[in-house]
């Protein structure tokens, strides 16, 4: 049931971002890290729709985490790449290939793989102290901050891989948070929860990290932003998982090393497949406009 759960999110998290990034792209230049940015997309049906699906998809990940714990979900959230792509065939008309294919068999397999070295079990606790989420946040905070404020050095394409991979840590700590609440929720009810400061830090979160995401998909195709997102944000909701709410993976030599390994093909498959000419394809064919092309200059 967890698994069916998270992975659902995960189709749905995909089709909302790949309609968000399209959204996205078409706000004025300029706009980027700024929160006029989210003022014009609040105003666009098509990125209002998407941010539907994807709030949808964020619903179904909660119950998901209340059910089993982040370091047992957060691995299938990279999935929602697989779910983007075909949304992105669709609309430029083309088939899977064997680049396409390879790269989401690297995925899974890779998912896999993660799942049976690491065994991830919940906790002793449902909840930690504020301190340790103190820290958490803390170190989150300081290396988005640093990552910002190198990302706006860069040239856009590299920028927007740069503010991905933090928009990423920042919703794996907005699931971390999610898991907390959910299963405060499940064991106390709703009174325990909206008296309690964690709904407030989620949606604290859930603002930056949706303002970094966004910038991202201005900035650069999908291709470009949206692997960096799904990449970081399992990585840092499986760092939060074992560090603060007590969860575990399976250690010793060899499983450790399995772990590694099948994280990185994971990744790699990610960047396999989002780097595809499906989803280039993609960005040429979205508009026609002169003004909106993108590659042409550094324009943001």
């Amino acid at each position: 049931m967890i698994y069916v759960l998270a992975v659902c999110a995960a189709a749905l998290s995909g089709v909302g971002n790949a309609i968000q990034q399209r959204a996205a792209v078409r706000a004025p230049a300029g706009s980027a890290l700024h929160w006029r940015l989210l003022a014009y997309l609040l105003r666009q049906r098509l990125w209002l729709a998407g941010l539907g699906i994807a709030v949808a998809g964020n619903i179904m990940t909660g119950a998901s985490l209340g059910l089993g714990t982040v370091t047992l979900v957060e691995p299938l959230t990279v999935t929602s790449l697989l779910f983007a792509l075909p949304v992105a065939a669709i609309w430029s008309r083309y088939r899977l290939g064997p680049r396409e294919w390879i790269g989401a068999l690297a995925v899974v397999l890779g998912l896999a793989a993660f799942l049976v070295a690491g065994q991830p079990e919940p906790g002793q606790r449902a909840d930690a102290p504020l301190w340790q989420w103190g820290l958490a946040a803390g170190a989150i905070g300081s290396v988005t901050w640093g990552l910002v404020h190198v990302a706006r050095r860069m040239r856009p394409q590299h920028e927007a891989s740069v503010l991905g991979v933090g928009a990423g840590m920042l919703f794996g700590l907005q699931a971390a948070l999610t898991s907390t609440a959910a299963h405060r929720l499940f064991d106390a009810g709703l009174p325990a929860v909206l008296t309690s400061w964690t709904p407030y830090a989620i949606v604290a979160v859930a603002a930056v990290g949706i303002l970094l995401a966004q910038s991202a998909y201005k900035l650069a195709p999908l291709s470009v932003s949206y692997p960096a997102v799904t990449a970081a944000e399992p990585l840092a909701g499986i760092a939060i998982g074992v560090s603060v709410l007590g969860g575990a993976l399976q250690v010793g030599p060899l499983l450790i090393v399995a772990q590694v390994v099948a994280l990185a093909v994971m990744v790699a498959g990610v960047y396999a497949v989002a780097a595809s000419r499906l989803v280039e394809a993609h960005h040429q064919h979205r508009f026609h406009a002169p003004h909106l092309r993108v590659g042409i200059g550094h324009h943001r």
